[in-house]
């Protein structure tokens, strides 16, 4: 990965050199034909107070533009303000990439304002600081004093996030005061105002009203809370990581461990126990002062949670809000900056680790946070110019200064390439946020028989109340993109010029299954084969659930009575929603909509290994404190033994298990190791390219090993027989496999093909495939292995031709009208 520096602007005194940065946006005069209501006054009295501050700019303009050009007026009658606001922003945007000079007539509500919007050529704007350089002027800029003549500069300083939507901080920045006469302007429009020189907004001074007074003014406002933001993460990050490197350094030191917490805080106390308890002097001075520096730093990182939540809020009261019950000029028609605004700054990170974060335990800690970025979110998703925040896949940012810093030309905004020059794509925010709302779905699905247990109704209560809102919020957005109109930049990446048709076509298949994985990778619904009221009406404790086709049937009968810890039973629904979103491609599983410790698993091995297989798995009463318990099904009605860790009996073997032995990193830790950590490790560790190596003793991974190579063989064949073609069998349609398995080899089926073909041609068995083929298959005990297992140098009169079927049964299943309807 490659990274670009940002060429910053030319200062002020370099206008004649400035002819390569694009124009300004600034409206000329706004014509009024004044047939409004008087109950619209005050908004047109607004937009008026935007002329004289955008006369200096246009100057400027005038300077650096290389000739004219003329525009064409659009006649738009009878909108409603929130039309107005969404067509207008969409032109701007539309003119805003195709470098256009655009006039419009609009009309708020029986008031015709035309007004020409000079909007400034972006054909070679890339990144959103590209974009957002063409508005430098706008927060950097001189003006000369309405009063006295003398010159105002742009006033600089930190924004404190105190709490409120105008902090006095900020408030002071939205002021132009002019130092010789004392005259305060507006710092947007520049128009002159009552309020003091020293004003600090409407915390201070209630009858201050700057931060109400014009569209510029609020972009500023935004463009500042930014500012102030992106230095205190910056800052935050980089003291996080040097507490996180001073505290390895130290336990290496110690010989010691220590765990860190939230933003690199430390809560280790050496070998002095829990603290608590011990008589005082039992600790060392180091000790003690290791203690205190935890607490110094868990201290930090409580207040770090309080300033995201302010900022959080504080930018979403800012941003424009044209479905509010009284929205103002500046919501209906908001800077077109903003977006290049919110894009530039650190707050899309900010967004990103919290949707990324799939501890739903962490959510309830950090409620408040959570609850402040829904707010965000649906705020962004109200304003076209700030929904593509959300939606377009956005730059990687690889290192910032601040976006205060860099907007004075003090700073660096450095942005990802990658190895063909162009620019890194990250995925959407919604595409994160879109999987947080699937995991707490799966939660409240999982969560809802929880609240009869007392202990924890308090706190499953407020989970499912947080994921609730998730869901609605998710719910919010997506009904304001329907009206919208807005997509996704979901697979935006996969575009690929000429030469690389054929690699982008493959990543279009695989891009393609990955989403189809990712939308069935889980659910809930009844596994059980039939249900009778032994002891109760009703699903739940006390009734009779059998489940004939689970191979642990006996177990969860023999618990249908039992008692799991209440906080052991939430643990398990929180990991469960975990998998939601987690597991990767090729893994599915299904939870009983009942017994949430009866699962089902589909694994199929990476592409080109050997290997799929179907598992039962069952959650004792004492998990987490003991491994769950897996059984393989896929074993050819207990002929095949597929792997040196999978038994023809349905055996597992595998340390994290306890069905192997291992070192003691490798075996289970109680509420520690998860069932997403044993469905990863059948994955990657068992059904892997070289099976036959996993058996101890046999020496490292050698793909040369004839032995291997007559393993994988036998192996290839009936995995064929039982893992392909037996899936491809119409009593599977309805079944709870139905959907994966048709989408798995509808979108595969070509590579599927070719994979047994190439087997074929190691094995004329697949042509002729017999019951007794299974006698050429399985493990290969260590005798056999130094001559290896040949197959029979004759074939069977009669078999099965296993290209044939599998071409055949395709054809059925392609039938089955599966449709991907998508989440």
């Amino acid at each position: 990965m490659a990274s670009q520096k940002r060429d910053l602007s030319p200062s002020r005194n370099d206008i004649q050199n400035s002819k390569k940065r694009a124009r300004v946006a600034t409206p000329e005069p706004i014509v009024v034909e004044d047939d409004s209501d008087d109950d619209l006054a005050d908004i047109l009295a607004q937009i008026r107070q935007q002329e004289e501050s955008e006369r200096l700019v246009k100057q400027l303009q005038d300077e650096c533009a290389t000739g004219g050009s003329s525009s064409n007026a659009i006649l738009i009658q009878n909108d409603t303000d929130e039309a107005l606001a969404m067509r207008l922003a969409s032109e701007w945007e539309v003119a805003d990439a195709n470098g256009e000079q655009k006039s419009e007539t609009i009309v708020l509500g029986k008031a015709r304002i035309q007004q020409r919007c000079f909007l400034p050529s972006t054909a070679a704007v890339k990144t959103p600081s590209d974009s957002l350089s063409l508005y430098r002027t706008v927060f950097t800029r001189d003006r000369a004093c309405t009063k006295c003549g003398e010159n105002v500069k742009s006033p600089r300083g930190y924004v404190m996030l105190s709490g409120e939507m105008i902090s006095p901080s900020l408030g002071f920045l939205l002021h132009a005061p002019c130092s010789s006469c004392e005259t305060n302007h507006c710092r947007g429009c520049f128009k002159p105002c009552l309020c003091p020189a020293t004003c600090k907004g409407i915390v201070r001074n209630t009858k201050c009203t700057v931060h109400t007074c014009c569209a510029e003014v609020r972009a500023i406002a935004i463009f500042e809370a930014l500012g102030g933001f992106d230095r205190q993460y910056i800052g935050e990050k980089t003291i996080s990581h040097t507490r996180a490197v001073a505290i390895v350094t130290d336990s290496k030191k110690n010989g010691t461990s220590a765990s860190v917490g939230p933003g690199g805080t430390g809560y280790g106390v050496g070998h002095g126990g829990h603290g608590r308890g011990k008589l005082k002097g039992t600790f060392s001075e180091a000790e003690r002062e290791a203690y205190r520096e935890a607490a110094r730093h868990k201290e930090l990182a409580d207040f770090w949670e309080v300033v995201v939540t302010r900022a959080l809020r504080m930018i979403a009261a800012l941003l424009p809000s044209p479905y509010a019950d009284s929205p103002q000029a500046y919501d209906l028609l908001p800077h077109p900056l903003i977006g290049h605004l919110l894009s530039s700054s650190k707050i899309p990170d900010l967004l990103g680790d919290l949707l990324r974060n799939d501890s739903v335990t962490d959510w309830i800690a950090r409620s408040d946070v959570y609850y402040a970025m829904l707010a965000l979110l649906k705020r962004m998703a109200d304003s076209e110019l700030t929904i593509s925040v959300l939606f377009k896949s956005r730059c990687v940012m690889v290192e910032s200064s601040g976006i205060e810093q860099w907007m004075w030309d003090e700073g660096e905004i450095e942005w990802a390439k990658e190895e063909g020059g162009k620019l890194e794509r990250a995925p959407p925010l919604y595409d994160y946020f879109r999987k947080l709302s699937k995991q707490s779905e799966a939660f409240i699905a999982g969560a809802s028989q929880l609240i009869e247990a007392e202990e924890n109704a308090e706190e499953t209560i407020k989970a499912i109340s947080l994921c609730g809102d998730i869901i609605a919020a998710r719910d919010d957005v997506e009904r304001t993109i329907s009206v919208l109109g807005v997509t996704s930049d979901t697979n935006s990446h996969l575009e690929g010029d000429s030469k690389g048709k054929g690699k982008a076509a493959s990543a279009e298949v695989e891009q393609a299954y990955s989403m189809a994985c990712e939308r069935l990778a889980f659910r809930y619904i009844p596994l059980y084969s039939s249900h009778s009221d032994i002891q109760g009406k009703g699903k739940g404790k006390g009734t009779g659930l059998h489940y004939s086709e689970f191979n642990y049937d006996t177990a969860v009968t023999s618990t249908q009575n039992g008692t799991r810890n209440p906080k052991d039973r939430l643990l398990l629904v929180k990991e469960l929603a975990v998998l939601a979103t987690s597991l990767p491609p090729g893994i599915w599983v299904r939870v009983d909509e009942v017994r949430n410790d009866v699962i089902k698993i589909m694994i199929a091995g990476p592409e080109g290994t050997p290997y799929s297989g179907r598992f039962d798995c069952f959650m004792p009463l004492a998990y987490p404190a003991v491994p769950p318990q897996m059984h393989l099904r896929t074993t050819g009605g207990g002929t095949v033994r597929f792997n040196p860790n999978l038994y023809e009996v349905g055996k597992v073997c595998l340390s994290l298990l306890g069905t192997w032995p291992g070192s003691p990193e490798e075996q289970w830790l109680p509420y520690k190791s998860t069932l997403l950590q044993v469905l990863v490790s059948i994955q990657s560790m068992i059904l892997i390219d070289l099976p036959y190596f996993n058996e101890p003793g046999y020496g490292r991974a050698n793909p040369k090993s004839a032995a291997s190579i007559n393993y994988n063989r036998n192996i290839s064949l009936q995995t064929t027989r039982w893992a392909i073609v037996d899936w491809l069998r119409e009593e599977h349609r309805n079944g709870i496999w139905g959907e994966v398995i048709a989408l798995h080899f509808s979108i595969r089926k070509e590579n599927i093909r070719k994979q047994i073909c190439d087997w074929a041609e190691k094995n004329p068995l697949m042509r002729a495939y017999t019951p007794r083929s299974a006698q050429y298959s399985g493990f290969v005990k260590p005798n056999q292995a130094m001559r290896g297992v040949q197959a029979p140098r004759t074939l069977p009169s009669q078999g099965m031709d296993l290209i044939k079927e599998y071409d055949e049964r395709m054809l059925e299943v392609q039938r089955w009208n599966w449709v991907d309807e998508g989440s």
